[in-house]
Parts: C-alpha cells; sequence; structure tokens
C-alpha cells in the first residue's frame, strides 16, 4: 500500500507557475529577479564589510589597548595588578606600566603622544593572542638602550624610520627658579606599531625602566592596565575593578572615553546603511508587481477552473504569493553565492581598481585585511526584510486574483 504524499496544492500551482513557457512573462519574470539579486547582492556585502571591518577593530584595537586603567601619579601598588585580578573573574589579565604624556619631536617636528612604559615580556602575555601584538617586536625595547616604539601614524607625522632619534620630553613635577623644567631624552625608533586606527597617532612605548629613570619615579609604575573577558561589559566592572583597587587617589579610566564614539559610529553607520540599501531591496520587490499582474492575466483560467472545483479565495491567495517567495528565496540564495564570492574577490577587485584610477584606497586601512563576514543575524534580517517587501508588493495582484469573477471567464473561453 502506497503512502499518501502531503503535497499542498497552492505550492504546486506556484511551482507550475514559476516554471511557465510564456516568453514575455518569462521575461518581466526574470528582470524582476535580476534586480533583486543586485539589490540583495549589495545590501549584504555592504552589511559584511562594516562587519568585517567591526571585527578587525575588535581584534586589533580592543586586543590591543587596555580595557581598564587605574592610575595614580606618585605610583601604584605593586601588587595592585595581582590584587585586582585575583578578586575580580571578569578580569583576564593584567600589567603594570608606566603612562605620561609628553612631546615628540625631531628637527622640524612636534607631536604630541602618550608614552607608555612597559615590560616587553610582560606585555606581550598582557595582549595574549592579537595580531597586531603578534606582529609588533616588543623584544626590540632593551632596558637602559633608550629605544622606542612609535605608531605608525606618529612616524609618518614625524618622518623618521627604524634607526632614526626623537627627542622624548615630558613634565617634571615641581619647579625650578625658572619655572615649570622639562624632562628630555633622545629615543632611538626600534620599530612601528599598527592598529590601523586613531590610536597609530597617539601612542608610543618604551621599556618601563627607561620611562622610571625619564620621570624619576620612585615606584615601579603610576599605572595598572587590565584587560576584560568581555570588552563590552565594562560599564558593569568598572565600579567593581576600583573598589577591589581599594585606593580613593586612583583615576579610573576604560576604553569607551577613547574608542567609544567610534563603535557607536559603526553601529548606527551599519544600521543607516542597511536602513538606506533596503529601499533597493523595496523597488526590486515591487517590481513583482508587474510580474505578478501578467500572471494572474495569464492564469485566469485556472483560477476559474480552480474555483469551480471548490477552490476558496485563500488557496488562489497563497498560490500567487507562494510564486512571489520562491522567486525571492531563489533570488536570496545566488545572492549569498555572490556575496561569498565578492568577498574572495576583495583584493583582486581593489588591484583591478588602482590601475583603472591610479589611486589606491589603503591609505587608513589595508584592504587586504579586509573580510566580509556575514553574520547569521545580518543574513536573517535581509531575507526577512525581502520577504516582507516582497509579500506587500505582491499582496494586491494576488487579492485580485481572488476576486475574478469564474462563471464569466468560463464562458469567455
Amino acid at each position: 500500500m502506497k503512502r499518501a504524499v502531503f503535497r499542498p496544492l497552492a505550492v504546486l500551482l506556484s511551482w507550475r507557475y514559476v516554471r511557465t513557457k510564456d516568453v514575455a512573462l518569462l521575461f518581466v519574470t526574470k528582470t524582476s529577479a535580476l534586480g533583486l539579486i543586485i539589490s540583495i547582492t549589495v545590501l549584504l556585502v555592504v552589511q559584511g564589510i562594516v562587519a568585517g571591518f567591526q571585527q578587525d577593530l575588535d581584534r586589533n584595537v580592543l586586543g590591543f589597548i587596555p580595557h581598564l586603567t587605574l592610575t595614580k601619579p606618585t605610583g601604584v601598588d605593586d601588587e595592585l595588578a595581582v590584587r585586582v585580578q585575583a578578586q575580580i573573574p571578569e578580569v583576564e589579565s593584567a600589567a603594570l606600566v608606566i603612562q605620561q604624556s609628553g612631546l615628540l619631536s625631531t628637527a622640524s617636528v612636534v607631536r604630541r603622544a602618550q608614552f607608555i612604559g612597559i615590560q616587553p615580556e610582560a606585555h606581550s602575555e598582557f595582549l595574549q593572542s592579537t595580531s597586531t601584538a603578534a606582529q609588533t617586536s616588543w623584544t626590540a625595547l632593551e632596558q637602559g638602550n633608550f629605544k622606542i616604539l612609535l605608531g605608525r601614524g606618529l612616524a609618518a607625522e614625524l618622518d623618521v624610520e627604524q634607526g632614526d632619534q626623537v627627542l622624548v620630553t615630558v613634565a617634571k613635577d615641581g619647579m625650578s627658579p625658572f619655572g615649570f623644567a622639562p624632562r628630555q631624552k633622545r629615543f632611538t625608533v626600534a620599530g612601528l606599531v599598527a592598529t590601523y586606527s586613531q590610536l597609530d597617532s597617539m601612542v608610543a612605548y618604551i621599556h618601563q625602566d627607561d620611562g622610571r629613570r625619564l620621570l624619576q619615579l620612585p615606584a615601579t609604575a603610576n599605572a595598572a592596565f587590565f584587560k576584560l573577558r568581555d570588552p563590552l561589559a565594562v560599564s558593569s566592572v568598572f565600579y567593581a575593578v576600583y573598589r577591589a583597587a581599594n585606593d580613593t587617589n586612583l583615576l579610573a579610566s576604560s576604553w569607551i572615553d577613547i574608542f567609544g564614539s567610534l563603535f557607536n559610529f559603526l553601529i548606527r553607520f551599519k544600521n543607516l546603511l542597511f536602513l538606506l540599501l533596503s529601499l533597493l531591496v523595496a523597488v526590486a520587490a515591487f517590481n513583482l508587481v508587474s510580474s505578478m499582474v501578467m500572471l494572474v492575466q495569464s492564469r485566469r483560467a485556472d483560477v476559474a477552473v480552480l474555483r469551480t472545483i471548490g477552490g476558496d479565495g485563500k488557496m488562489v491567495l497563497l498560490s500567487f504569493l507562494a510564486t512571489a517567495w520562491m522567486i525571492a528565496l531563489a533570488s536570496f540564495c545566488l545572492c549569498v553565492l555572490l556575496a561569498w564570492l565578492i568577498s574572495l574577490a576583495l583584493p583582486t577587485l581593489h588591484g583591478l581598481l588602482v590601475q583603472l584610477i591610479g589611486v589606491s584606497l589603503e591609505e587608513g586601512f589595508p584592504l587586504h585585511r579586509l573580510r566580509v563576514v556575514l553574520h547569521t543575524t545580518d543574513v536573517a534580517k535581509v531575507i526577512g526584510v525581502t520577504l516582507l517587501m516582497v509579500t506587500v508588493g505582491s499582496l494586491y495582484p494576488a487579492w485580485r486574483a481572488t476576486r475574478l469573477p469564474p462563471a464569466e471567464i468560463l464562458r469567455n473561453e
């Protein structure tokens, strides 16, 4: 005995309509589908590029900077980092450093910079596994040799490279008979640090002992850096870390103070792009109206026969809506494939564009590191918006099909 197979009539009818042999209707349907494919692909690629850029920032910026910083100009307790890390499970790693603002200068250029004195081995462990940290030669900072690692942006502004010398100027506590007396020392550039963010124009790294000698600091360090397991949870951990430090003279800050506006901008920018590019999908989806109108007109006899043998208006409505959904889903599957192929071809496309216009687009960010990241939530949002717009655009023609008079149509047939 054969088992009955569930085959919804509305789906079978829509499948038949999709495979129509009508040349005019087929042309209009393919044109509408092409519009959907182009608009959805653009939306997916742009969303993926922004997500990839955000992921790169998460790895190479949030993975490179401290998420929380406790500072005390006169020096912090040597056990501060260990004590806080032991009491707060959200803290992943901690390190004691010297942190001081000052000036970097060459013969003709002066720039403001934030100097961070580190122990190379301890700082590598603090940063753990980030691509930027792995590419940075921290061991080049040798104690007593007064070497410095400059951010890529700072080095470009000062027009220096590895082996050149720069003059470091920092303020000295106390006054001389002539007013405030800064302390100065020439450092040799040992290498560059590249995070491809504004951090490259702000920070310079020196050995912690060299920094202590330069500042004549009696303590080992004047700041403690903390990395969190979840950087986005910094607001909830902030006060817990401060209380665990148990020192009211400490000044606390977080990564949000520097990069919070950038990450907020990226989120808003991504949402704005999604909204604007959804309008392209809307235009393409409403192009389906013309093909649906032609489909309803060419299937008048089918609708009349279906209504005569007992089919209700709901079945007719679903038949035409399912046709539009099939076209949209087929287009969407092709769009995901195209978006993936474009993501693989981005470096090649950049090379061709450079050859055509003669201008490199890697001035601010290296495109060879750019990735198109398609998150499940982004793909779900795109397919949801597409189906919604296709449904809205196809609803009226499908509803008109339910209002066709069967008797009059069959009499004329």
